[in-house]
């Protein structure tokens, strides 16, 4: 196996490791998973976006360029004195994994660098506010303390925390806001198809009915595993689409 970084397979360099590893807690469960897997791996080869788009996997395998990408694991930022690295871990897919480092040819020179501070939404814990900039987030506990629904409106984000294995997956702002326009039976294309208003108008919404366009979403595209039994059958009833109604 080749060292060098444009020959494939190789090993991770120890500072791509370094950088992808601040994204992956040793601390919590799911993401101690995750770093085992990666120091088990090779870099396969280029992803599909080039730069510092790569594909992870057993030595063993075969690169796999024909898979859509599957949904982001975790993400990390670190700042240093003048430069800033960004780092993208998806989800495991047929024992390949695909990672991002933004700024990637700064990799080789992050020891020689100042590092001012870094910042993951994997550390959040329920209780918290948002990771970096302490802003306000809110919390809609499905399953105390269990199952947490939480929406960053400075960030733009929204994650749900399991504690059963302490990740924080985070959730696609547009599929989320689409299940809870079908809840609000909202038909105003310009409320409905602006799912950044969500954050601005956030308390508009109530914890009922975010925990329920959740349950939908999760019930569709099967992000964490959930005990459906534990809630009434009417929230996990999906209604037909915005766009079932323009139709008519």
């Amino acid at each position: 196996m080749t060292n060098n970084l444009e020959h494939f397979p190789r090993e991770l360099t120890s500072q791509e490791k370094e950088l992808l590893l601040t994204a992956l807690p040793e601390n919590k469960i799911g993401y101690k998973h995750y770093r085992d897997k990666i120091e088990r791996m090779v870099v396969l080869g280029n992803g599909r976006f080039g730069g510092g788009n790569f594909i992870l996997g057993p030595i063993d395998s075969e690169l796999d360029l024909e898979s859509k990408s599957t949904p982001i694991f975790a993400i990390s930022k670190i700042v240093y004195d003048d430069h800033e690295i960004y780092v993208t871990i998806h989800h495991e897919s047929e024992d390949q994994i695909e990672i991002d480092i933004q700024n990637f040819e700064l990799t080789p020179k992050i020891n020689e660098m100042k590092e001012i501070y870094r910042w993951t939404y994997s550390n959040w814990s329920p209780g918290q506010k948002a990771p970096y900039d302490n802003s306000a987030v809110r919390e809609i506990h499905l399953i105390l303390k269990s199952l947490v629904l939480v929406i960053a409106s400075e960030h733009r984000k929204i994650w749900v925390y399991s504690a059963k294995d302490e990740v924080n997956y985070l959730i696609p702002v547009t599929n989320f806001y689409n299940e809870l326009m079908l809840i609000m039976d909202e038909r105003n294309p310009e409320v409905a198809l602006n799912p950044n208003r969500l954050f601005i108008h956030l308390d508009e919404y109530s914890d009922e009915k975010l925990g329920q366009a959740f349950l939908l979403y999760n019930k569709y595209w099967n992000r964490i595993e959930v005990d459906y039994s534990l809630f009434d059958a009417k929230m996990v009833q999906r209604r037909k689409s915005f766009f079932d109604f323009l139709k008519k």
